[in-house]
């Protein structure tokens, strides 16, 4: 191999550009791993029922019979019934709310208890379910002795007037129950689904447990073969089963193994350069897995917040064994390469896999998904380079283009096998590597070379190297070297000779066109994702597995059939006087609720081809704009071909003329121009803009694309395209005073670790909910967790009392990306943000907003088919029952109408809920929610406030594009980002 100086090269990840579709829709076919961590302990009598400890009990009562004065108390019902006796109702027979009309829909029946239809109503009724203000009265009057253990969790009309005038301290690390209403409120027709989730029965048996070490341990991939060689030898009759890294469970105990002490046995591996590698593996015994632990949080609906981690990690590691160890593993993703990979261009193809994954709710199950992943092709690398990246052999990497950029990206982390000679059989050599990159032509590197024949040194090029000493013909000499191995070496190798290594996971963002692939292969319709899940249950054969009943594991082969619901879709205002009511979840209207002219404004084209009619474009927006009701003016100004040098200039010109909007055609021949408009304009100049790809300009655009668009510029105007109507809204939106918050945090991807995350925070300013303010951070990579939440709260709180002249009541929040192992750390953090800013604003402790907090989670494996149907099930289905925890307020919801392929659900979970509301209520705000996305007529796949806070994470990369950040230093201390005053003087939605 050549050895020589050489430094690293590299280049920047494209970011997506800003795309205006016909329609928006997200996608429901890419598949992520979850995420675990290990949560706390559980507490021996907390099973998450709102319950109390006995020890609680005995304080509170001794507390009370010191007289002690105690703040009234919020706890939440341990019941799972309530009569619906709700702060909302309360506030009703106030007369503090006026509540809206639900729309009454064919086929679609109240969801409440055991009742099939709503109560008669009277003069008073407000038609949500409600009887008259004389009949709730009568309902909280003749209210039914409770006994003392329920005096904990039902509330009356007193104690909830007492907790509004008197706010108590909310529980913020014990996750509510969940309300259900004895009285209908919320309409909905019942349904069934399936869903790919298999029964498995378990039996309550005790499983050993032993720590497994290997030494040395750094040859990771080398371990399994090692731990197979290890119990051959050792024991030989056990059934094993082992994590692929250190745990092992069996039924018996490991004969030989000593009590206290490690029995050790030496092995050797052959690794893939044909060495043989010598391991010491040694067993000890740890403890006893007790598999009725998950008997016992089932029966007893324990807490999300404890569940009995170790069982459970158990029962994964009992399923994957056996026909799972010949796949490639990632995360609790299994793939195998197909016989035809579908390619995905850049070096990569598409292997299709499976992920399984246990799941405990009101019964053990196992969900079972396919799952689609790039992998690089495993190919000689001079393939890779000249036909996956068209790239000519007899040229060097000094030419510039977006393929050697492109290849060089692809290079950096990649396996690769260098072969020499043939195969080790034959008396090769075979060498596996990691890529550090490229660095110059083998026949110019050249490395001080000593002849072990007669200690001689001399410069010697690597092509010579090669040829000359190891035999090999060098066929392209003026082709740059790799450079493999440590970082703190200099190891080439020609690129001739490297092969790409099989089975390694691309952990590197894909780009547009391998993700518009991707998405196009992997996005089946339902029927055809269901037979491919049946086809890999039928591979598995989870029924008939002996290793499995070994374990006491028993698992149904049939997808699980769920009782579900339809909600009634709201009714939305449209237009002064004009209503709505979305069919699957679609609807057309040519107007707009409160159009905003287009006055003061431009069309600049930068580094575009100048074949595109752009006259014919601005005639375009001009004539849909005024059907749409914004009556627009000619432009005050155009430039047809500008350049990104030209750009900060034709800005300023514009701030002089008075205009305050541009529209800008973003040519696709310069990389990364997008950002750097968005950033000049936002952050350094001060000016709106909507922005196009050229190839939508050039190919697509047409009245629908331009109403798409035209719908993006009247929200950034400040304008209003839709809001529910008054009969529609929610009785927990009704009266006002709430704030409905969305949260997001984005990563970089796992190669771009010096590259910060950003974290931003939505919140509504409007009566309606349409309009909203964003705050950004930028903080450490990884961090899942927002960590200036409360500074951020804080200033969308001073924002809502500029615009309201007063404080909301409620706060409602939507945070998305949080796994289950975060739920507690969520609580301890971001909950508690929320209620320290509300105090900083008020400076009054005793002073608390109603807040109720869902966790959203879109990466997951759930999905859901209408029984013998090809179609998706129908927006505004939901499943609360037997898949999601038993107790806790926990659902799927179908809001939207997946385009192509078959719909996502996505999963909320609250962790707090402080005004009590009844779990349909949220559902249906949950829906009606995704029904106020300003981009697009269509209901989106999670709540809007959600959806912006990914807008404004990806906003962000575009303002921060180019910067530099000293990770250590946010860390201690994250980074607020803020874009120029005149922007939000002119609009708060300028990031739609």
């Amino acid at each position: 191999m050549g050895r020589g100086g050489g430094k690293k090269k590299g280049g920047k990840k494209k970011e997506a550009e800003e795309v205006v579709p016909v329609s928006e829709t997200p996608s429901t076919s890419e598949n992520l791993p979850e995420e675990t961590t290990k949560p706390p302990e559980p507490e021996d009598e907390d099973v998450g029922l709102g319950l109390e400890s006995k020890k609680r009990q005995r304080k509170k009562k001794k507390e009370a019979a010191s007289a002690v004065a105690k703040p009234a108390s919020s706890s939440l019902p341990s019941v799972q019934e309530s009569e619906s006796i709700t702060v909302h109702q309360t506030e009703q027979l106030m007369g503090s709310l006026t509540l809206g009309e639900t729309p009454s829909t064919s086929g679609f029946l109240p969801t409440a208890g055991t009742s099939s239809k709503p109560p008669e109503p009277d003069d008073h009724d407000t038609g949500l379910g409600l009887g008259g203000k004389k009949l709730q009265r009568k309902k909280i009057d003749t209210a039914p002795a409770v006994t003392p253990t329920e005096t904990t969790s039902v509330p009356t009309a007193g104690t909830i007037q007492s907790q509004m005038q008197h706010p108590a301290q909310p529980s913020r690390f014990k996750i509510p129950p969940k309300i259900i209403s004895k009285q209908p409120t919320v309409y909905s027709k019942p349904t069934k689904v399936l869903t790919n989730y298999l029964k498995m029965n378990m039996e309550p048996r005790k499983i050993h447990r032993y720590d497994v070490s290997f030494k040395p341990d750094r040859v990771k991939k080398l371990i399994p073969k090692a731990f197979a060689l290890a119990k051959t030898l050792l024991f030989p009759k056990a059934f094993i089963a082992f994590d692929q890294m250190k745990n092992c469970y069996t039924l018996d105990p490991l004969p030989g193994v000593p009590e206290n002490d490690r029995l050790i046995t030496k092995v050797e591996v052959v690794d893939n350069n044909g060495r043989n590698v010598p391991f010491d593996v040694s067993f000890k015994h740890t403890g006893i897995v007790d598999l009725g632990r998950i008997v016992t949080y089932i029966k007893t609906g324990g807490t999300s917040l404890n569940p009995p981690t170790e069982a459970i990690q158990c029962i994964d590691v009992i399923l994957r064994q056996g026909t799972l160890e010949s796949y490639v593993k990632c995360g609790r993703q299994f793939y195998k390469r197909p016989p035809a990979p579908i390619d995905l261009t850049g070096g990569l193809e598409m292997w299709t896999g499976l992920f399984q994954s246990a799941i405990f709710t009101s019964r053990p199950f196992i969900n079972v998904d396919v799952v689609h992943k790039g992998f690089p092709k495993c190919q000689s690398l001079l393939t890779t380079f000249t036909k996956d990246f068209g790239l000519d052999p007899t040229q060097n990497l000094q030419q510039r283009n977006w393929n050697t950029s492109a290849f060089q990206d692809f290079l950096k982390g990649l396996r690769v096998i260098a072969a020499i000679g043939g195969d080790t059989s034959s008396g090769g050599q075979r060498r596996e590597f990691i890529c550090n990159g490229a660095v110059g032509p083998a026949n110019q590197e050249k490395f001080d070379y000593t002849d072990p024949n007669t200690g001689r040194q001399q410069k010697i090029t690597v092509a010579d190297f090669f040829t000359k000493i190891k035999g090999c013909r060098i066929k392209y000499p003026n082709l740059n070297c790799i450079w493999v191995g440590p970082r703190d070496k200099t190891i080439y190798y020609p690129m001739e000779l490297l092969e790409v290594a099989y089975g390694q996971v691309n952990s590197k963002q894909l780009n547009e066109r391998q993700l518009a692939t991707m998405v196009k292969e992997a996005a089946t319709p339902p029927d055809d994702r269901k037979r491919k899940i049946e086809d890999v249950i039928r591979a598995m054969n989870y029924s008939k597995n002996e290793n499995f009943k070994k374990f006491g594991l028993t698992i149904d082969d049939q997808f699980h059939l769920v009782d579900a619901k339809v909600l009634a879709p709201p009714q939305l205002e449209v237009a002064p006087g004009r209503t709505v009511t979305p069919r699957l979840g679609v609807w057309q209207t040519n107007g707009l609720l409160k159009p905003e002219p287009l006055r003061s404004w431009g069309f600049i084209a930068i580094d575009t081809a100048p074949t595109c009619d752009f006259q014919n474009i601005i005639s375009l927006m001009m004539k849909m704009a005024g059907e749409m009701g914004m009556s627009a003016s000619r432009p005050d100004m155009t430039y047809f071909n500008a350049t990104m040098r030209d750009f900060e200039n034709i800005l300023f010109n514009a701030l002089k003329k008075g205009i305050k909007f541009l529209f800008v055609i973003v040519g696709t021949r310069a990389r990364d121009l997008y950002h750097k408009v968005k950033r000049t304009a936002e952050r350094d100049i001060g000016i709106l803009t909507q922005c196009i790809k050229e190839v939508t300009a050039a190919r697509r655009m047409n009245p629908q694309t331009a109403r798409n668009i035209l719908l993006k510029v009247n929200s950034k105007l400040m304008g209003i395209n839709q809001v529910l109507d008054n009969r529609s809204t929610p009785r927990c939106l009704a009266g006002g005073d709430v704030m409905v918050v969305g949260a997001d945090v984005t990563h970089p991807s796992p190669d771009q670790s010096s590259i910060p995350s950003i974290a931003a925070v939505t919140a509504s300013i409007d009566p309606q909910c349409y309009q909203y303010n964003i705050e950004l951070s930028i903080q450490t990579p990884k961090k899942e967790m927002i960590m200036q939440f409360e500074d951020m709260m804080v200033d969308h709180l001073k924002v809502y009392k500029q615009r309201q002249n007063k404080l909301p009541r409620k706060i409602y929040v939507y945070r998305d990306g949080v796994s289950e192992g975060q739920f507690a750390e969520v609580m301890a953090s971001e909950l508690t943000a929320v209620h320290n800013a509300y105090q900083r604003m008020t400076g009054n402790p005793n002073m608390k907003p109603e807040v109720l907090f869902l966790l959203v989670q879109k990466r997951h494996h759930t999905r859901m088919f209408v029984p013998n149907s090809k179609y998706n099930v129908e927006p505004g289905t939901v499943v609360d029952k037997d898949i999601v925890h038993a107790s806790e307020l926990d659902f799927y919801l179908v809001s939207h109408q997946a385009i192509k392929g078959t719909a996502r659900p996505t999963r909320y979970h609250a962790v707090c809920n402080d005004g009590m509301i009844p779990s349909d209520e949220v559902e249906q705000l949950t829906y009606y929610l995704c029904h106020l996305y300003s981009r697009c007529m269509r209901a989106v796949s999670y709540p809007t406030p959600t959806y912006y806070a990914h807008l404004a994470c990806l906003r962000a990369k575009s303002l921060t594009h180019g910067d530099k950040y000293d990770n250590s230093q946010l860390e201690k201390q994250p980074k607020r980002l803020h874009v120029m005053d005149s922007i939000l003087q002119l609009s708060r939605m300028f990031f739609v």
